[in-house]
């Protein structure tokens, strides 16, 4: 299966599926790229992948799979604030106090950040990406990556996403919406 969700970005693709295949896992990582490029199901597919028991990564069949994509995996946590524009650092301080308890089921805890964070929720990130728990893993995703502090940035494994193709989201879009009007295609391009 691996990451055949995920539409584009191939050599991205396959470096993550090698470093899977190494059981290299970062405790950051950085998900960076213009709107509508696929960063949250990365992230989704990544945590998937991480905590996958199958050696197919993420082979979206597994309990484990299931619950990730189903967003129900008590070991994954979105750390999100739809009250405000950038995640307040009241909520990040909250988050890294749920760090410190071990995961539920899985071997690895993520937490999965799509939403901004301001400059005071990233310095409250950066006290736990200094010395992280050897079970957590953090995934932010980020329009703007140079947004980002110096000292945050310096931590991850950055993830730099581009832009489908047309052809390629044409191609994706008639085969899942065989019978739709090309205007309908064109539309949602």
């Amino acid at each position: 299966m691996g990451f055949d969700r995920f539409l584009g970005n191939v050599q991205l693709k396959q470096n993550l599926l090698q470093s899977l295949e190494k059981g290299h896992i970062s405790h950051f990582y950085l998900i960076s790229g213009p709107r509508g490029a696929g960063k949250r199901t990365l992230a989704r597919s990544l945590a998937a992948a991480i905590l996958c028991g199958e050696k197919n990564k993420p082979c979206l069949r597994c309990a484990a799979c299931r619950k990730v994509i189903g967003n129900n995996h008590p070991d994954v946590i979105t750390v999100e604030d739809p009250e405000h524009k950038t995640v307040a650092v009241k909520i990040v301080r909250q988050f890294r106090e749920d760090v410190f308890i071990r995961p539920n089921e899985a071997e690895f805890k993520i937490y999965l950040f799509p939403q901004e964070l301001g400059t005071e929720g990233q310095n409250a990130l950066l006290k736990i990406l200094e010395e992280p728990p050897p079970y957590a893993v953090f995934i932010l995703l980020a329009d703007n990556p140079e947004k980002l502090l110096p000292t945050v940035r310096s931590r991850c494994t950055e993830l730099s996403l581009t832009s489908l193709q047309e052809k390629t989201l044409r191609s994706a879009l008639l085969q899942q919406f065989p019978d739709a009007p090309a205007e309908a295609v064109h539309a949602a391009m």
